[in-house]
């Protein structure tokens, strides 16, 4: 076996070799200008390079290595040899723990174990082990994956499983042995990849840190789906040898220039930059980062703290919150229609914040009414006012910008411009938690309705649903450029803002600006060709389907709906689901990304400590350390709808996608969509390794999904149709029904 020094593996990915800054994926006919490292498993010392040195129908070890190590095309990275067929005897077990089932799923499967025919048996063993495993019962895991082979010797996928199962277990030598015994079963990247992916984190944990960056380095060149998790692996790697230290912030911000998403990048580059002489604002920046998507953290919310005494400025200046000296959009036509009241500053569970100070500057006249008094003043345009919460009389004092009062609040009033095309910026917002929310300056069109409460000041836009639509659309889709996409997007936003305020009519707001299906960063995000396209698409209404949207989407959404041409034969199952978490995208996937590098949205891999997700359990429940994670409620595809969390002293579960991804990953990671490999250290979970599809909760229109239609020429109705195959569109103003 060759062996490569670490520096050897980090001077070949900074020079012509590696391929760092861009796509790592060379066509397959262009030869490698330099040998690929990266073979710690699958090289061998005299392995011949030629090709054709075998037979088809002949599989060696040899022919192997070949195969593996040639740069891979787009063929291959985009074509799929899985194959989710399953025993029909079993079919109606793998429904029941989709339905929410966990026990009554376990111990029907238990009633196959022994199945006379040896394909049910090895299938009824082989999901036994994935459940096993979740539920912490590592050596049952173990037996039933053994049993499973045993049965089933050919097959490549129970062979991975089990290599999984023993890195699970800590047996990361026997992991290893696992996985190359599979690539005596097949060489289909899907596999390969899995496998390769398994020895080289084997090697990191069992202290072979050579090896394991030298793995690492061949998948980063590689495995587009897998760069950000390669290249924060391999910032890991160079953060803990003194002769590398300094490469590591290079590979952790590539990782997150791969995937904003990357958690755990994020973590270590705080860490690393508390070692940096005079780079205390970058620390405070870091952890603050770290500390908005987990209040819980104590330890980071003391790094923050002690950052922050040596900043010359405000902390709040050194966040990264948008800033805005002027309205940008300043005059937009408004259009009259149906209100919705929208709450601004809204936390990670879309609940308003109590600010203590805010500034408004208009783009016109601005006028105050009281709801008594009628209006109570009017203030120019372009200059700036500021409301501020007056803790002792629970009212909001409106100020002029040398700080006089001009009026004085303790129930509701209304701020607007005097003409309806004009705009009102949102700027310098404050609160006493300065991480509770996104406080960056926002533009808006309407009505700002300002509410005084016992904590603070609650702000509710009251604006046109056409006037409204655009700025989501900025939000939402600003990367999107296909007009007819826009406007799909722009009908299905117009039904469901009507939906919400019906449904939530009487209430003080319909919706917030961090909801799940609503962000708005404010009306000077936008760009003509989103107005364009709420112009175009105006007067069509969508009804009769549930409304819903998301980011990205693999193959497989939540309500069936397959991102192709080439349908995947994917049904649920513990294993299949699995399965489906190392598939191929398949090359005509509407969602594709144009950038060969940026699959994250789509198929993305994270390393959560253990440790981190038992404190965020541990702050609603006290259920010690981690010993099992158990989805309870799954999607028909299997998305998790809910799990439970099981430790040294209790249990808790978590009811909602939303609450599984803030226990999971504060919050950052990118769906629900997903399985895991619970890491053990004998009783205790340290590690879950999580690999998942997609972006946002997969019910709705793929908002990338409908740009790839688009580009494939659909117009706006056939984007919503495909998306929505049982919508009803009405034109009001043709009387048309599509």
């Amino acid at each position: 076996m060759r062996k490569y020094s670490l520096a050897a593996v980090f001077a070949f990915l900074f020079s012509g070799g590696g391929l760092a800054a861009s796509a790592p994926v060379q066509d397959a006919q262009q030869k490698p200008s330099v040998e690929v490292i990266g073979s710690a498993t699958y090289a061998e010392e005299n392995a011949s390079t030629e090709q054709g040195q075998h037979s088809a129908a002949t599989v060696t070890k040899r022919s192997l290595v070949t195969r593996i190590n040639l740069q891979l095309s787009e063929r291959i990275l985009h074509s799929t040899v899985i194959d989710y067929a399953q025993p029909p005897e079993l079919a109606g077990v793998a429904q029941k723990c989709a339905d929410g089932e966990p026990d009554a799923c376990y111990f029907s499967y238990k009633a196959f174990e022994n199945a006379p025919e040896a394909a049910v048996a090895a299938r009824a063993n082989l999901e036994l082990s994935v459940l096993s495993l979740q539920r912490g019962l590592v050596k049952q895991a173990l037996r039933y994956i053994d049993k499973a082979a045993s049965l089933a010797p050919e097959d490549p996928f129970i062979e991975l499983t089990r290599g999984w199962t023993l890195f699970a277990a800590g047996k990361y030598k026997k992991a290893r042995k696992s996985f190359a015994d599979m690539l005596y079963l097949t060489a289909d990247f899907e596999y390969s990849s899995s496998a390769k992916l398994g020895t080289a984190l084997a090697y990191y944990f069992e202290g072979q840190d050579e090896l394991a960056a030298s793995d690492f380095q061949y998948i980063y060149t590689s495995n587009p789906y897998l760069i950000s998790f390669s290249a924060y692996m391999m910032g890991r790697i160079a953060s803990e040898r003194k002769d590398s230290r300094k490469l590591a912030p290079v590979f952790l911000r590539q990782a997150l220039d791969h995937d904003g998403h990357n958690y755990p990048a994020m973590q270590l580059l705080a860490q690393l930059s508390e070692k940096e002489k005079n780079n205390e604002t970058a620390s405070f920046q870091y952890y603050s980062t770290l500390y908005s998507q987990d209040p819980t953290n104590e330890k980071v919310r003391k790094k923050v703290e002690k950052y922050a005494k040596n900043l010359k400025a405000d902390p709040a200046a050194y966040l990264f919150f948008l800033r805005l000296d002027n309205p940008i959009v300043q005059d937009m036509p408004s259009t009259p229609s149906q209100k919705i009241k929208m709450a601004l500053y809204a936390d990670r569970w879309q609940r308003p914040v109590a600010l203590q100070r805010v500034s408004l500057k208009p783009s016109g006249v601005m006028s105050v009414h009281d709801e008594r008094l009628g209006e109570v003043l009017k203030s120019p345009s372009y200059v700036t006012r500021v409301l501020e919460f007056n803790a002792q009389t629970k009212g909001v004092d409106f100020k002029d910008a040398r700080g006089h009062v001009e009026f004085s609040a303790r129930r509701p009033f209304v701020v607007r411009t005097d003409k309806d095309e004009k705009t009102l910026l949102v700027k310098d917002v404050s609160a006493q938690d300065l991480f509770a929310a996104d406080f960056s300056d926002k533009e808006l069109k309407g009505a700002l309705v300002v509410i005084p409460s016992d904590e603070g000041i609650l702000l509710v836009n009251e604006v046109n649903v056409e006037d409204l639509i655009p700025g989501l659309l900025a939000t939402q889709a600003r990367d999107v450029r296909q007009a007819p996409a826009l406007e799909a997007l722009a009908v299905v936003f117009r039904a469901a803002l009507k939906e919400a305020a019906e449904k939530n009519e009487g209430k003080p707001y319909h919706i917030t600006d961090n909801d799940v299906y609503f962000k708005f960063k404010g009306m000077n995000l936008t760009v003509q060709s989103m107005m364009d396209a709420v112009v175009s698409s105006r007067g069509l209404e969508l009804s009769g389907t549930d409304l819903g949207y998301y980011s990205s989407c693999g193959t497989v959404s939540y309500d069936a709906t397959a991102n192709t041409e080439n349908r995947p034969d994917y049904v649920y199952s513990p294993a299949n689901l699995a399965k489906y978490m190392i598939s191929n995208p398949p090359e005509d996937l509407y969602s594709a990304p144009d950038n060969p590098t940026q699959w994250s949205a789509i198929k993305w891999i994270y390393l959560y400590d253990a440790e981190e997700i038992a404190a965020r359990v541990n702050s609603r429940s006290n259920i010690g350390k981690l010993r099992a994670m158990v989805p309870q409620k799954l999607s028909p595809q299997g998305r998790v709808l809910s799990m439970r969390f099981d430790g040294s002293k209790g249990s808790y579960t978590a009811q909602s996608p939303q609450e599984v991804e803030y226990l999971l990953s504060a919050g950052t990671m990118r769906s629900t969509f997903f399985d895991f490999v619970p890491m053990y250290k004998g009783k205790n979970i340290v590690r879950v390794l999580v690999r998942g599809y997609d972006s946002g909760t997969g019910v709705g229109l793929c908002v990338a999904g409908a740009a790839g239609l688009a580009k494939d020429g659909s117009d706006y109705q056939g984007i919503i149709k495909y998306y929505f195959p049982n919508a009803r569109i009405f034109d009001t103003q043709t009387g048309e029904v599509h």
